[in-house]
């Protein structure tokens, strides 16, 4: 049997559509939840006097330049916070005894800073790019009088790079 010259060319056509999109089509487009995506910097708090954790009483925590406070939850000896992608300093006032309604525990913040290099690497096109954190140190001051909560801040971690383990202890 023969077949007529516009027979083939017709299944010839739809087997180049069909060819052409499986060509064009990638797999599905959605970012998995256990990709690695920028990692939070994670602080421990741990007493000066007794070396053990201890979190912080009324802690508050605000970027500088940002309006609203970071959400911690309450009476954590261990945070995670955000450090900027789009630059090599993160700021934030670190305030202690901050809803004390006792004037004899006034209110107590100081500034800590953290400075880094950011390096971005590309995950995939759903999940687009990931910045992490290498170089990591950190310095604190006191903002509001000579009192200052934090004693130390310990870089636990140079490099910033998962959410696994903790990189700064803060001895307070």
């Amino acid at each position: 049997m023969r077949l007529k010259p516009y027979i083939l060319i017709s299944c010839l056509s739809l087997l180049s559509v069909f060819l052409l999109t499986q060509i064009s089509c990638e797999r599905d487009d959605i970012c998995a939840p256990d990709t690695a995506t920028t990692p939070l910097l994670v602080i421990a708090f741990i007493s000066a006097e007794t070396a053990e954790a201890e979190a912080p009483v009324e802690l508050q925590i605000k970027g500088e330049g940002i309006d609203e406070l970071l959400e911690l939850g309450t009476a954590l000896d261990t945070i995670r916070i955000p450090l900027r992608t789009n630059g090599t300093l993160s700021e934030f006032e670190f305030t202690v005894n901050s809803n004390v309604e006792n004037d004899s525990i006034p209110a107590n913040t100081d500034m800590v800073s953290f400075q880094y290099t950011t390096v971005e690497e590309y995950v995939s096109s759903a999940c687009g790019f990931r910045a992490t954190f290498e170089g990591l140190s950190a310095t604190g001051e006191n903002t509001t009088d000579t009192d200052t909560w934090i004693n130390e801040i310990i870089v636990q971690s140079l490099n910033v790079k998962d959410e696994t383990t903790t990189h700064v202890l803060i001895r307070h």
